[in-house]
């Protein structure tokens, strides 16, 4: 079966990789950012009250929901036509990056205070302070639940498939209509999700260790 639909099942795993690497990358952009403008060094109220609606949203509202509003719903409201995986991954980034826009604040917000008002009297700019002093801690602090949103993105994917996308799960529901057999293609399918969930694992482990080798 796996010779007779290889081509199929890879088209599946690169949709998913891309997918999940272009989704992935937006999602820690827009948190990333957001984080910074929410946290005790930089938020305004307005900002923060602005922050507190958008995560409020994107994390109250499930990803598959998310995906049918950007497919079906935005088409129509805005009159044009998106394409099923750019509305895909739109709604996936952006249903995680409410939740990594709270893993950064925390992680801002766990630096102790004392050393912005330190850099700030020795006069770093506040780019300069932001990016040599404060974020490379608030990243080490939270790197393990970032990275864990990561891989939680990665199994998120498999919703691309209810708009008849043809990803991973896609595929296999594909080759089950015309074989009729589901059990191995189920079981092929979780094994490719393994593989894949493993390899961003050791990527992610292997970035972890780098950034926090200097405190070895």
């Amino acid at each position: 079966m796996i010779a007779q639909y290889g081509l199929l099942i890879a088209q599946g795993v690169t949709v998913t990789l891309v997918a999940w690497l272009c989704a992935m990358t937006l999602s820690v952009l827009i948190g990333v950012s957001l984080g910074m403008l929410s946290s005790r060094y930089t938020s305004s109220p307005l900002t923060m009250r602005l922050i507190r609606i958008y995560t409020f949203i994107t994390k109250g509202i499930p990803a598959y929901v998310q995906i049918l509003i950007a497919y079906f719903m935005l088409p129509a409201l805005l009159g044009i036509q998106i394409p099923g995986l750019v509305a895909a991954v739109g709604a996936l980034a952006l249903c995680s990056s409410g939740y990594v826009t709270e893993i950064v604040r925390a992680g801002i917000n766990a630096v102790p205070v004392g050393q912005y008002d330190a850099c700030r009297a020795l006069g770093y700019s506040y780019t300069a302070l932001m990016r040599r002093i404060i974020m490379p801690q608030a990243l080490k602090n939270v790197a393990p639940a970032l990275f864990g949103e990561c891989e939680q993105l990665l199994k998120s994917t498999s919703l691309l498939a209810t708009i008849g996308i043809t990803e991973v799960t896609r595929a296999g529901m594909n080759i089950i209509s015309r074989e009729l057999n589901p059990v191995p293609v189920y079981l092929m399918i979780a094994g490719i999700y393994l593989v894949c969930a493993a390899c961003v694992q050791a990527a992610l482990w292997y970035a972890e260790r780098r950034m926090t080798y200097g405190e070895r």
